[in-house]
Formats: C-alpha cells, structure tokens, sequence
C-alpha cells in the first residue's frame, strides 16, 4: 500500500531491453558466428576479440548497463579454438559502452523457443540475451570516448566462476602492472572451489560452476579466488583492499582481447549430452541447482524461525518499535531502509515499488541493503504501482538482474482467480524465461469474526496451489473496504485475530514469512504501536510465536 522514495544513491550493472545494436563479426574460422546485420559504425574503433580457449563450444553472452549503452545482438558462437571480433558501439545512442561478456556453455534447444544454456543463460536466444544471466564469470568494460583514461576493464567472479578468463590490450606492451596490464589467469578455477560451492552437471558429475555464497562478504569463496587469481575480482568490494590489481585502463590501445579459459558441458545436442541421466520430474535442472547453491545459505534464514515481520514507514518512535517488536524482518515500501535504523537482529528487505523505481539507484541500494527482494507493489490497482502484467514483464529482467531471491509483484487480491492480473504475470515469466522465487500476497477481511483465520487459510492455500511456490504474506490484517469508507475492529477483535492468524500461519509450511499491516498507529488505524508504545495489539504480535 505504502510508497517511500529511495534517499541515497548507489551504481550497479543491470540490463536493458534486447533492442539495441546488431554486431558485424569477424570469426577466424568456419563454423564460427555469421555477420548478421549492418555493420557498427566505423567511429566505434574498439574492439573486443574473444577467444575460445576451452575444450567445448561457447556461445558469447553479454549484458549493459541501464544508462543508455546499446544491447548487443549477433554475437558469436565460437568452437574450441575459434576467435572472433566484434566493433564495440561506444560512439552510438549514449555515446560510451558499458557492460560486459561471458561464456554461455552447454547450450541447446530450439532458438526463440527451448533454446537454454546450463552455464550462463540469458534467455532462449543463441546470438543475445534477453534476461539478466545466471551466474557466471565476467569479462566488464567501461568505453567512454569522453573520458581520457579508458576504457576500463576487469574480470569478475563476484557472483560465481566458471570459464577462467583474462583480457589483455591489444596492440600495446602489455606490462606485468598498471596501466594495460592483463588481466585475470588462464588457469583452471574449478579445482579451488570450496566443495558446498560447486555445481556439477547431472549425469556427467563434471563440475559447472562456483558460486559465490555472499557476493558482499569475504567468504572461502572469495579467499579461494583471491589466492588463485589476485587480479579478478573475488567479491564486490575487492576493489576497496589495499594494494588491489582487479581494475585496469588502457587509454592508448585499439581493443582488448577476452579469452576464455578451461572445460565446460558438452552442448545440449550432442551425443553425449543425449546420453546424460534425463531430468528429474520434478524440474530439477542445472539453473535450479545454480540458484539453490547461489542461495543455500539465504534460503536457510528465509524459512528459519517464524518469518514474522511487520511493514514500516518513518516516523517518530519507529526504530525503538521496530527492535521491541520481535520481528525478524521488516520492508518499507522502498529499495532502502531510509532514515529507519535497521536493528542487528532484524533483516530488511528492499522493494521496487513501481515501474519509475526501476533504476540503477534503486536496484544497486536493494543489491546492497537485502537478501531478497519484493516485486511491484499492487499493480493491479490504479492508486498502487498501476501496471499491466506486460509491462512488469518488460522490467523484470532489470530486477532479476540483482541476483536477489525475487518475490513475484504482490496484486491487492485475485492472486487465485485465473486470467486474473498474478496469472497473466506468471504465465508470461514462464513463456519469457523469467525468474519468481516466491509469491508475495496481501489480504484484508472484512469479517472480524472467529472464521477470520480460516478465510485468510484458504486463500493462500488456493495461490500455493495454482503456482506452487513459497508464499510471503506481505499485508494483512481486518479492514472492511466494502462500505466506502474503511470500517475497523476494535482492539480486541484485532487481539484475537492476530493470535488466531499467527497460529495457523505459523503451521502452514509453504508460508515463509508473514508482515502485519503495520507496525505503527500513524500509518494505518491497525499498527501495533502508538509512537514507542505497544498497544494491545501490539503486545498480541510480540507475543505470537
């Protein structure tokens, strides 16, 4: 219901739309990418050769920036020892390039349709991406023709590694350091990977991917990486340890070479992918494990404990409320917690309101501030985040691209009504490819009766079971909209509802967390506290188990 605007500003790479530049391509050899296109043009004078080092088929990947730098469609496809060039767009549209490469491997399926890669998948598209990528290593670039220094350049596993890869300048001395220097090492990463780390293929048992366990923190991940290879970057602040190698510039070279390094899964269509163990039924797959790695230990603390939270806005007496409660969570309509004072024990999740809060502002505070992140607030109402379900589609690889447990966008009711808003919404991400996590809901009764509960039961049972993913009830509480005014219980009708709720809320399995409506008397007649005191309802919740 409530909307904060975000305060402070952050940077983060994430996605634009697929339309953007369509790439001639020089390949060395047969079999490599065709040109497909016009060419770029010839002011672009950057290029980026990649070469495929590995002992299998790769299929180039690459994503920009939300600040005008062009999506990049006709990449290659390259063979083992097969090379291929490309003209960077630095000159078009906003004028300089920001994004970045990666390997997509193991790729296979029908283009447009089934086409999905078991390393670094973007979407169903062998020549682009259409979403944010899995995890994997990342070649990232900063050409900006306004700045002397650049371009920029580093490469990444802050988010998992697969392929090793180094970048080196080209036609220039490349020295052991500082400017020009390479980058990265052309060795293989797999073998230093902490073992609960490690994703390996089903059937084969050939080890994928390493992914990172807390982008934001040191862990044996990112010691690991850093032992191995000190001029990649290991986790996101890697940059900010004394005496860091991990950035580099070259203001004088006429390219860069990116080469991918070591093993990878054979492609889905050959004979011996085709001999590999089929599927489980239930789904499993190799972006699944991806994510359950990726997310192994955030998944723990999602489901651990009662999963109870409250919604905040500020105000005054909201941090001491906010710590007496007994929550374990809290949102607040926003992508930060804002002047609100995050408690140590309670975790904040970040949201993205609406279509005008997707920026590199608010994604790169909600990469930074939360674990998981909550989807677009009420779009199918006209006063709320007012969207079509083509339009949130439209975003959502922009919200993926954080790499955050992603909560679906949480509709003001008819989350079990089929053709309704949520079922478009979720039909279209399984068309698209599209990630959703878990399914946020929210659900106010008119009855203050006894039956309350069970009414509020069999609603999140029905959405539970048409989609069949973890719930979050994001709102709730009693308030009767059927009257044009709102009507309220009183106290101890509440009292008895909160107690009665958070009973069965807290034996339904497939409800991971649960937020009262809200935590404080100035932001709605239901909150729990007036200033810093509990009311009775308040001491209701903090009781609750």
């Amino acid at each position: 219901m409530r909307r904060r605007t975000s305060l402070l500003l952050a940077l983060l790479f994430v996605i634009a739309g697929v339309t953007g530049t369509t790439l001639a391509v020089r390949s060395d050899g047969s079999g490599g990418a065709a040109t497909k296109g016009s060419p770029v043009a010839a002011t672009a004078d950057h290029t980026v050769t990649f070469q495929n080092k590995s002992n299998s088929r790769i299929w180039i990947g690459s994503t920009v920036n939300a600040d005008g730098s062009a999506a990049l469609s006709g990449l290659p496809t390259l063979d083992a020892g097969q090379s291929a060039t490309i003209t960077v767009p630095e000159h078009q549209g906003a004028g300089h390039w920001r994004g970045k490469f990666f390997a997509r491997q193991g790729c296979g399926g029908e283009e447009g349709s089934t086409f999905h890669c078991d390393v670094g998948d973007c979407g169903p598209y062998a020549d682009h991406c259409s979403t944010g990528e899995q995890p994997t290593s990342l070649a990232e670039f900063n050409f900006d023709p306004a700045e002397a220094s650049a371009p920029w350049y580093n490469v990444s596993y802050v988010n998992a590694v697969s392929t090793a890869i180094t970048i080196t300048p080209d036609n220039v001395a490349s020295p052991a350091a500082g400017e020009c220097a390479a980058v990265g090492c052309a060795k293989d990463l797999l073998s230093v990977c902490p073992p609960d780390n490690l994703v390996k293929a089903q059937g084969t048992g050939k080890p994928l991917v390493c992914v990172s366990p807390n982008r934001d923190a040191k862990t044996p991940y990112s010691d690991a990486l850093k032992r191995a290879c000190p001029t990649a970057y290991g986790w996101s602040k890697h940059d900010a340890e004394p005496g860091n190698t991990v950035v580099r510039q070259c203001s004088h070279c006429t390219g860069l070479t990116v080469a991918f390094h070591g093993g990878g899964p054979a492609p889905q269509d050959s004979p011996k992918a085709q001999a590999s163990e089929p599927a489980p039924a239930d789904g499993d797959s190799t972006e699944r494990r991806l994510r359950d790695v990726a997310g192994k230990k955030r998944s723990l603390t999602n489901v651990s404990g009662t999963g109870k939270g409250v919604g905040v806005t500020p105000g005054d007496g909201v941090t001491h409320a906010l710590k007496d409660s007994g929550v374990s969570w809290y949102y607040n309509w926003s992508s930060s917690t804002g002047p609100v004072t995050k408690p140590k024990s309670v975790e904040y999740v970040p949201m993205i309101w609406g279509a005008d809060a997707v920026t590199d502002t608010a994604l790169g505070q909600a990469s930074r501030e939360g674990k998981a992140l909550l989807g677009f607030n009420e779009p199918d109402l006209p006063a709320q985040a007012n969207m079509s379900p083509e339009q949130a589609l439209d975003l959502w690889p922009r919200l993926q691209s954080t790499g955050l447990r992603l909560g679906a966008p949480a509709v003001a009711f008819g989350g079990d009504v089929a053709g309704g808003w949520l079922d478009r919404f979720m039909r279209g991400a399984a068309e698209r490819g599209l990630r959703v996590d878990f399914i946020p809901l929210h659900w106010f009764g008119g009855d203050f009766g006894p039956d309350a509960a069970n009414q509020l039961r069999g609603y999140l049972k029905a959405v539970h079971d048409r989609y069949h993913k973890p719930i979050w009830l994001t709102e709730y509480g009693l308030t009767d909209y059927t009257r044009g005014e709102p009507r309220y219980p009183t106290q101890q009708q509440q009292v008895d509802f909160i107690k009665s709720s958070s009973k069965m809320l807290n034996g339904l399995d497939f409800v991971e967390r649960h937020a009262w409506f809200a935590l404080s008397t100035a932001t709605s007649r239901t909150g729990l506290y007036d200033g810093k005191s509990a009311n009775a309802s308040g001491r209701a919740y903090r009781e609750t188990g």
